[in-house]
């Protein structure tokens, strides 16, 4: 077995009995709880998700950067905490704007739930210093402003 939580597969070798029951991702929970949608026809028209770490915790070096630093695309990055500087700069290096909105979505639909609206340099800043314990995932591109309602 991997290191990690099983997989179905693992599970179902395991011949261990379970139900995958369907639910709300936590990106469509971030986006909810924030009030943003994840696509809009005018500036926000490709929604993707990509994760912030490999099985080794480090950033995966196979990532489609240019498709990341897509200005015009929502892109919902999880488990970003530790890996989210180094990718900031590489999204940077490609041409994404330093004042990109980010949103930095923390232990959403728990009581904790923390969401931290900034940009891609500021959080970038941020987590270099501090990551926090708390599970999170960052929404990033046009549509990542709350105050935005265009």
């Amino acid at each position: 077995m991997t290191a990690g939580p099983p997989s179905s597969g693992e599970v179902l070798m395991a011949q261990i009995p379970f139900e995958i029951i369907p639910g709300v991702t936590s990106a469509s929970a971030a986006a909810a709880a924030a009030a943003l949608p994840l696509t809009r026809r005018l500036n926000s028209r490709r929604l993707q998700f990509v994760t912030g770490h490999d099985a080794a915790g480090t950033l995966p070096e196979n990532l489609n950067m240019a498709a990341l630093a897509d200005p015009e695309c929502t892109t919902v990055i999880y488990m970003p905490k530790r890996t989210f500087p180094t990718l900031a700069q590489r999204l940077m290096d490609h041409g994404l704007a330093q004042d990109t909105p980010a949103l930095l979505a923390e232990s959403i639909s728990q009581a904790e739930e923390n969401l931290i609206p900034t940009t891609l340099k500021a959080l970038a800043f941020q987590l270099s210093k501090k990551t926090g314990s708390a599970p999170g995932l960052i929404l990033l591109g046009p549509l990542a402003l709350r105050n935005d309602r265009k």
